[in-house]
């Protein structure tokens, strides 16, 4: 049988989260012996020396064209550049943090691809209620891979740690998380907050209403510079995927107050490495995430400028920060059945592998 062959095209070369989901379902696919090449495309925290897999090959928008045109043309592209996409087949995945997207991405995903793959059904029925045809997606999940799953290294005697990995965004719940750790903790408590960013937007020559205006400013407004709250470690470092997987290994408890999300690869990154998560229980990862009573209430409200494109009518879930404050201190005050939930989340999501996104992949596009 003729493998067919894949050309990818979209951000590669970056600690974004959707750089990530390229790496890892390339990977997989190279792995079950697809012939597969890549353009790597610029984007947001584009970074040249970012770490691409070894087996990779990456070609220049030129040598593509250049080349004879792939059975697969496989993009992770932004809808308006889908006119980009090389492919006799050509299959665009999609991700959108809300239940409505923007109505002109529609003709332009319609018409630019076979098939639409989005992670989750939640994103699947926010495309098909803004008017895209319901057999032009296709469900693909994401991933992660068991091989970069570390053992556990937290630190006997040292404090409880919370990790959120979190762009400096208000729609993933930064202030939420910040008021409900000062609400419920003090310098007394044994417990740090360590947040994994991506950059300050305080240090970037152009602002978005969608982003926070610094990370000092929100500790101020929240009562996190006080000398009686608890500890803060804001991380901005650059990491790959081994040591993004790394620093799960060292947290206890994972907190995700997100208004909305289309996968929620970071919570899957932490529930495959053992970590008890809470999160907010609205949107694409309910649908691995056992929420409990560790999915917090929410208001759902337009999210206006909180989207990275407008978006009218499309709702965002803004959690309520004293149910989320009442389960961090829950989960310091019971570590072992904290540990408990951790180990129940582990086991329900060991099936979502890149290995297994890549096996699903290769039925839809032959």
């Amino acid at each position: 049988m003729i493998r067919p062959t894949i050309l990818y095209q979209g951000l590669l070369a970056s600690a974004a989260s959707w750089a990530c989901v390229g790496r890892g379902l390339l990977t997989a696919l190279i792995e079950l012996g697809a012939d597969v090449r890549a353009i790597s495309a610029r984007g947001f925290r584009f970074d040249p020396y970012y770490p691409l897999p070894d087996e990779l090959r990456v070609v220049s928008v030129r040598d593509a064209h250049r080349d004879a045109i792939p059975d697969v043309g496989l993009g992770f592209l932004h809808p308006p550049h889908l006119a980009r996409l090389l492919g006799r087949k050509k299959f665009n995945q999609f991700s959108w943090e809300a239940d409505r997207i923007p109505p002109a991405w529609i003709e332009p995903l319609r018409g630019g691809a076979d098939l639409i793959l989005v992670p989750s059904q939640f994103t699947c029925r926010a495309l098909v209620d803004s008017g895209l045809e319901a057999d032009r997606v296709a469900v693909l999940r994401h991933g992660f891979d068991p091989r970069l799953v570390k053992q556990r290294r937290v630190v006997s005697g040292g404090p409880l740690t919370f990790l959120s990995v979190a762009a400096p965004h208000w729609r993933k719940g930064v202030r939420e998380l910040c008021q409900a750790f000062r609400a419920a903790f003090t310098r007394q408590d044994s417990v740090l907050l360590h947040i994994k960013t991506t950059y300050d937007p305080a240090n970037s020559r152009r602002r978005f209403a969608f982003e926070i205006p610094s990370w000092q400013e929100l500790f101020a407004e929240c009562g996190l510079d006080d000398r009686s709250a608890p500890r803060v470690k804001l991380d901005m470092e650059t990491l790959t995927d081994a040591g993004q997987m790394e620093i799960y290994s060292r947290a206890h408890v994972y907190v995700a107050p997100t208004w909305g999300e289309s996968f929620g690869l970071a919570i899957l990154e932490a529930m495959a490495s053992g970590l008890p998560v809470i999160a907010t229980g609205w949107s694409g990862h309910t649908e691995f995430f056992e929420a409990g009573a560790d999915g917090i209430p929410y208001d759902l409200r337009l999210g206006g400028d909180a989207l990275y494109e407008a978006a009218p009518g499309a709702r965002i879930a803004v959690p309520h920060v004293a149910t989320l404050a009442d389960r961090m201190r829950w989960h310091a005050d019971h570590p072992l059945e904290s540990a408990e939930l951790g180990q129940r989340g582990q086991a329900a999501t060991s099936h979502l592998t890149w290995h297994n996104a890549a096996r699903r992949l290769t039925h839809l596009i032959t």
